[in-house]
């Protein structure tokens, strides 16, 4: 696809998925194509080209880490690039999965990672964080308070990136991302949800609102069946690009552009007993089809 055949106003949609291309994350991995050819030999930099360089760079060195972008890496959290030592499903683990929220002309694009837990589940949070004057009226006997998100005691805390989040880009309305819980990003599957904006993208998919109103969204009749906590994401943070930056990542062949459903998006793989369930990334991958299937044995090989 050349450059003026991307139509960004109908790719980058909200609910949009992008995949990561392993040769953009790994060191191992990069197109030789991408990597800069160093002078060398008489002609090297070292000392001004007066001596050899006693430590020469192989012009086209696969293996050659500085041809890894750490900003990028850093973006989502990665420090080094992941080293073939960690395995193939650790290794598709840190590649990114990032789920498009918003794209705006003058702020640029906001996302969330889909594919980063922190370690954390929304019970672990101290009720103490929501913005609610009505917490203590719902007082039981002996004067305890249920937790304010007592149906969602159990879900994880994901990082959804590097950035600052909570309230979205909607500077005016802060209200509408957050929903009383502080910094706390929410993608869901409820249309019921007030406040929330629909993924046009998506599967089906929402973004924001209250978590608080949600548990009561939930069960709203006008649903085909109630939903459960397993219908709700909740982030920590958020990944955002500058204007135009996410479609030159694009076109440099950062990511690939996919719609993805919301059974895969939304898989809990840490509920599937002895049998390990595949990463988010290879999953989407191998469902992208024999286009892609050079893309994942990268990683895996042929098979």
């Amino acid at each position: 696809t050349t450059e003026e055949a991307l139509d960004f106003d109908d790719i980058l949609e909200g609910g949009v998925v992008l995949i990561a291309n392993p040769a953009k994350f790994c060191s191992d991995l990069v197109d030789e194509d991408d990597i800069e050819e160093k002078p060398k030999g008489k002609g090297s930099s070292f000392l001004g080209g007066l001596f050899d360089d006693p430590f020469p760079q192989s012009d086209k060195n696969p293996n050659f880490a500085g041809s890894i972008s750490l900003a990028l890496l850093a973006k989502f959290g990665i420090t080094l690039p992941p080293s073939p030592d960690l395995g193939p499903d650790r290794r598709a683990d840190l590649l990114p999965v990032v789920l498009l929220m918003d794209r705006d002309p003058v702020k640029g694009c906001q996302a969330v990672l889909m594919n980063r837990r922190t370690g954390n589940l929304m019970g672990d949070l101290p009720p103490s964080i929501f913005e609610t004057t009505d917490v203590g009226d719902n007082a039981g006997d002996g004067g305890f308070s249920p937790h304010p998100l007592s149906a969602f005691m159990i879900q994880p805390l994901w990082w959804a990136g590097s950035s600052p989040g909570g309230n979205s880009m909607d500077e005016e309305n802060p209200s509408n991302r957050g929903g009383g819980l502080k910094a706390i990003d929410m993608v869901h599957a409820c249309p019921y949800v007030n406040g929330s904006v629909p993924l046009a993208k998506s599967d089906g998919l929402y973004w924001g609102g209250s978590p608080v109103q949600a548990q009561e969204a939930m069960k709203d009749g006008r649903l085909e069946k109630p939903l459960s906590g397993f219908d709700f994401k909740f982030f920590i943070q958020t990944t955002r690009w500058l204007p135009s930056q996410l479609e030159q990542e694009i076109k440099d062949g950062t990511w690939y552009v996919a719609t993805v459903s919301r059974e895969v998006l939304f898989r809990s793989r840490d509920r599937l007993g002895a049998k390990r369930a595949k990463p988010l990334w290879t999953e989407i991958i191998e469902l992208l089809g024999d286009e892609y299937k050079h893309i994942r044995d990268q990683l895996y090989g042929e098979e």
